[in-house]
């Protein structure tokens, strides 16, 4: 073989190779979009509404039935035994028996809650009952108290995230007959969160909420949204809505006194607090639309 043709091969050679590069290149960042755009529909986007269930007709009894479902404060509900604290201040002020079902998920975000409400507990997720909440929908609650929006602020999801994913967990309910109870969400050290996670975690979030618009610490703009979702929705009258500041008025503080020592769980103390404003609400509401049923009839 001639020099001039080896030459000729070997340049060739080259070309093919850059072109095999520029092919596997361009193959490898169309397979990173699309992956990063599954990531963020999965992790930014509203969940998809899923189909209906019906739990049947409420039970024939005088029993007023509460579940309370949603991230860590409906689980610390559950491991500080506060179902006993919502009966106890029932039997205080009703003349009926209540019972109340707590089951809750530290770290769930709005869409998670969702997602839990189609989970029973079967063989196959028994690991992870925890977090099965279409047995409490299934026992026909009178109210259900949804726990949950924390995980969405701190984590810098969009607005429209937590309030497009709260409508569904409402829209679920009242397809069913239960009253929701709607809960802003409460006072919390964001800031000393992020910073008890970690600077990668922070400063990943930080990141986060240049592109969702959530960069300050504050969850007004979340209490805000979500009003005006439940006002442009004409879901305010079928809600039972609870302020923050009808159980804890102090706006942005943290007192030692109900708040654990990071600042963003309750302790026994703070449940109480919560717990019998949420009875008082619920006894109120449930009276009032005893007597304007009747009033119909």
């Amino acid at each position: 073989m001639r020099p001039y043709t080896t030459y000729r091969i070997l340049i060739r050679l080259k070309k093919l190779k850059r072109i095999g590069i520029v092919l596997f290149l361009a193959g490898a960042l169309c397979y990173a979009i699309y992956q990063g755009r599954l990531y963020i529909e999965k992790e930014f986007g509203v969940a998809e509404e899923l189909p209906f269930y019906d739990v049947g007709p409420c039970p024939d009894d005088d029993t007023l039935r509460v579940a309370v479902i949603g991230d860590s404060w409906a689980e610390w509900h559950v491991t500080l035994g506060c179902d006993t604290i919502i009966q106890k201040y029932a039997s205080q002020m009703a003349p009926y028996p209540v019972k109340s079902h707590s089951r809750g998920k530290g770290g769930a975000k709005t869409k998670d809650v969702y997602h839990y409400m189609f989970k029973s507990i079967t063989q196959e997720v028994a690991w992870e009952a925890d977090v099965c909440t279409q047995p409490l929908i299934e026992e026909h609650p009178d109210y259900c108290v949804i726990m949950a929006g924390i995980n969405d602020s701190w984590k810098k999801h969009p607005l429209s995230y937590y309030t497009g994913n709260y409508r569904l967990i409402i829209r679920l309910l009242l397809a069913n007959h239960i009253r929701p109870i709607v809960m802003e969400i409460p006072d919390f050290d964001m800031t000393g969160w992020l910073d008890i996670k970690g600077i990668k975690i922070r400063w990943t979030f930080r990141f986060i909420s240049l592109f969702t618009g959530t960069w300050d610490d504050d969850v007004r703009p979340f209490r805000k949204a979500l009003r005006e979702m439940l006002e442009q929705e004409h879901l305010m009258d079928s809600v039972l809505f609870i302020p923050k500041d009808h159980w804890n008025p102090k706006d942005n503080n943290y007192p030692e006194t109900i708040y654990q020592s990071d600042h963003v769980h309750l302790n026994l103390e703070g449940y109480h607090v919560l717990d019998s404003c949420i009875v008082s609400e619920i006894i109120h509401d449930y009276q009032k639309r005893k007597e304007q049923s009747s009033v119909i009839k």
